[in-house]
């Protein structure tokens, strides 16, 4: 799990796919919420089990407006 903490309204760099250990291209978005239990997240309302310690933050892409939630492997950067 990564080090850091990232909050609602944090604008981030991130990899849609592959948790951070997969080389692919990044893209940018909005954290629009930060999920810590088990429930429905994002635009498609896809269930996630997060918690506390490890929790999903729904990210709103700045070029499609979907928000997607990740985990925070997937984030590269606050910006």
């Amino acid at each position: 799990m990564s080090q850091n903490s990232y909050n609602v309204g944090d604008h981030v760099q991130y990899q849609g796919i592959g948790g951070g250990n997969v080389e692919n291209s990044t893209t940018h978005g909005e954290i629009t919420d930060v999920v810590t239990d088990k429930q429905q997240a994002g635009s498609s309302g896809v269930t996630v089990n997060a918690s506390a310690e490890d929790p999903r933050y729904v990210i709103r892409n700045d070029n499609t407006g979907k928000e997607t939630a990740y985990k925070a492997d997937n984030i590269k950067k606050a910006e």
